[in-house]
């Protein structure tokens, strides 16, 4: 199948988004905040991907994995010295062709990833049966963590649901890189559901003197 393919300003960082996922970011290094006005200047996203080596800040450009998400702007107040706090929200995935380094900041060459086409029956089967663990994972986060939630903002619909469930769960940065990476919804809803189950189950027997550990990122 073939992707549209574009060129993207990329910014590496120690994080995952996902699609329809809100993101704030202090943009503050001069190679960002010449990518961040070019971007807002000619309206266009740019990408986030997460750090495979090197260092999201200062020195020498990171090398990114190869799935990321694109960003779009929506909200930006100028700071002190051309800094800018940022608002964006994931769009679409995308997988790296080819990097260049010839500006400040990483270009990539990309092509658009969205999710293969599969049997609605099946993706909403799966939606079902993950909806119910993620409304449970955040009541004892909840109760653990002093987090309020509204069960009725979960969604029902399944795409959301999937990179909601994905971006809230506290597992390692690798485990949100594999969701991300995932071309299936059914495969997907599959994986989360496995891990849901396990985190709560964890939990649910965590010692009283641990539980404050817990907090929605």
């Amino acid at each position: 199948m073939n992707y549209l393919m574009i060129e993207l300003p990329l910014f590496p960082l120690n994080t995952v988004l996902f699609p329809e996922m809100p993101i704030p970011l202090h943009i503050f290094e001069e190679r960002y905040k010449l990518m961040m006005n070019i971007c807002l200047q000619e309206k266009r996203p740019f990408g986030i991907v997460l750090i495979q080596e090197g260092e999201a800040e200062q020195g020498p450009l990171a090398v990114p994995y190869e799935i990321g998400c694109t960003a779009e702007i929506t909200h930006v107040q100028p700071l002190d010295d051309g800094r800018l706090l940022i608002m964006a929200i994931g769009q679409e995935r995308f997988r790296i062709l080819s990097l260049k380094r010839d500006k400040p900041y990483l270009v990539g060459l990309v092509e658009y990833l969205p999710l293969e086409t599969e049997d609605e029956q099946l993706i909403n089967k799966g939606s079902g049966r993950l909806r119910p663990l993620v409304i449970e994972y955040l009541q004892l986060l909840s109760r653990l963590g002093d987090v309020e939630f509204d069960p009725l903002q979960v969604p029902t619909i399944a795409e959301d649901l999937v990179y909601l469930a994905a971006a809230i769960i506290q597992v390692p940065i690798e485990i949100k890189q594999a969701f991300l990476v995932t071309d299936r919804a059914t495969q997907l809803l599959r994986d989360l559901h496995t891990t849901y189950r396990q985190e709560i189950a964890l939990m649910r027997h965590m010692p009283k003197e641990d539980q404050g550990l817990f907090s929605v990122n």
